[in-house]
């Protein structure tokens, strides 16, 4: 019990008891700030899903909330994906907001992206998900559920795809007109 005592035996010890009382309380405030964050995070993400149709698994559910985080975290966008019963409300485009939206009784799709997005998938990216993409899902035989993750997944895998083009070297860049290194050496 002297361990847990009030009294120190001398300054070192005074100071070695200080300092681990500010050891322990900063660990229980960085704790509780990622805590919070991660709460915070998971309630943005529920928010840019409505499910209506209440026909996402829960498999399917953590794979749409896993994207709308990701790109919230990796690129800054709100996404918003809504699956609904009867009518799509989509929001006012403002430049920041990627919007998906399913209509599975009425066979209806709406992308929209954001214009740095929409600039870098592909000017006409979202009208092949709404033309081609989601018409081939609708299709008896598929699953609708499927084609929406592969819609995310094709999203994000392009987006990290140009992540990673942007990371080349600067020497790669600088080549002769024909391909062909010289070798200065």
């Amino acid at each position: 019990m002297a361990l847990f005592s009030l009294r120190a035996k001398g300054p070192l010890e005074a100071l070695l008891r200080l300092a681990g009382l500010v050891l322990v309380m900063s660990l229980v405030v960085l704790g509780f700030w990622k805590n919070s964050e991660r709460n915070i995070e998971r309630l943005n993400a529920r928010v840019g899903l409505s499910d209506e149709t209440k026909s996402l698994s829960d498999e399917e559910r953590d794979h749409v909330l896993a994207f709308i985080a990701s790109v919230r975290k990796n690129y800054g966008i709100d996404a918003r994906v809504q699956v609904a019963l009867q009518t799509l409300a989509p929001p006012q485009a403002d430049g920041k907001t990627l919007y998906l939206g399913l209509c599975p009784s009425e066979r209806l799709a709406v992308v929209q992206l954001p214009p740095l997005m929409a600039g870098a998938l592909g000017q006409d990216f979202a009208q092949t998900l709404v033309d081609e993409h989601f018409p081939f899902h609708y299709a008896p035989g598929r699953r609708w559920q499927k084609g929406l993750l592969l819609a995310l997944d094709l999203m994000e895998s392009r987006l990290a795809g140009l992540g990673a083009n942007n990371t080349t070297p600067a020497p790669a860049a600088a080549s002769t007109p024909t391909g062909d290194h010289k070798d200065t050496k």
